[in-house]
């Protein structure tokens, strides 16, 4: 889990953050400045937009003065159509109606940045970061951050050099251990990352991934059995990434009573 900082005045944030956003479009306030961003030459740097129509960002705000949960899914649409892999900031109490929305529109879930200022990292189940301390002298908040981020992690930047390659959706034949395979690029960044759906309370049935057998060009297996690591959990109830390096193709053991995504990381 990382450690995200965010602000309207930039100078406010710790120079040393490793992950900081801010916002890159104007409703009353000024977008931050090529300087502001500048600060932070090591961190990993989330833009957000608070307008609905503004067609850049990795981030939509929804709240109050900025987007509306059912400007939602329209945004999502028009970043997906520019290639982004977007996500919607939302308060803990809004989420259900902008996945509402998301339904109704008939439009697929994007990821989530929920804020809850309850003082708990822990990030609920279905989001991928959670703002939960807000507005700290001098003037920040701040958010946990799952260890992949998808649109903003591994999106093809010199940072990691890996992209996306493609999404599929698995859907078990029964509540039972099954196996899926899937098929990767061989580089050195191949990667999956499992994503358990969303249910209509805002949180996913857990699944369970068990281990991961997989193989290069040279038919030798290169990949790894997640269950031998000590300390590892294989109950999902949000996305997670597994590193295959080298690998083409890969069986993955799991056992989920709902269909789910797997996201082919190159």
């Amino acid at each position: 889990m990382r450690t995200m900082y965010d602000a309207v005045t930039a100078a406010n944030i710790p120079a040393g953050a490793e992950m900081v956003a801010g916002y890159i479009d104007k409703i009353k306030l000024e977008p931050w400045s090529a300087a502001d961003w500048a600060r932070f030459p090591n961190a990993v740097k989330v833009t957000i937009v608070k307008k609905a129509s503004t067609d850049d960002g990795h981030v939509l705000d929804v709240e109050p003065g900025d987007a509306t949960p059912g400007e939602a899914p329209g945004w999502v649409r028009m970043r997906r159509a520019a290639g982004a892999d977007p996500t919607i900031y939302c308060n803990l109490s809004t989420w259900p109606s902008v996945r509402s929305a998301f339904s109704s529109a008939g439009v697929a879930e994007p990821h989530y940045w929920i804020a809850h200022y309850n003082g708990d990292p822990a990030i609920p189940a279905g989001a991928i970061a959670k703002q939960y301390r807000g507005d700290v002298a001098p003037g920040y908040d701040v958010s946990s951050v799952a260890d992949y981020w998808p649109g903003v992690d591994g999106n093809g930047s010199a940072s990691t050099g890996v992209e996306i390659m493609e999404r599929i959706t698995v859907t078990p034949p029964n509540a039972n251990q099954n196996t899926v395979r899937v098929f990767l690029s061989g580089s050195p960044g191949a990667a999956v990352i499992v994503r358990p759906r969303l249910g209509g309370d805002g949180f996913s049935k857990p699944m369970w991934v068990g281990d991961i057998f997989a193989w290069g060009n040279d038919h030798q297996g290169v990949g790894h059995n997640p269950t031998q690591v000590a300390g590892y959990n294989n109950k999902l109830t949000s996305h997670r990434r597994y590193d295959l390096p080298g690998a083409v193709w890969a069986d993955i053991n799991y056992s989920a009573a709902d269909a789910f995504e797997i996201d082919i990381v190159g």
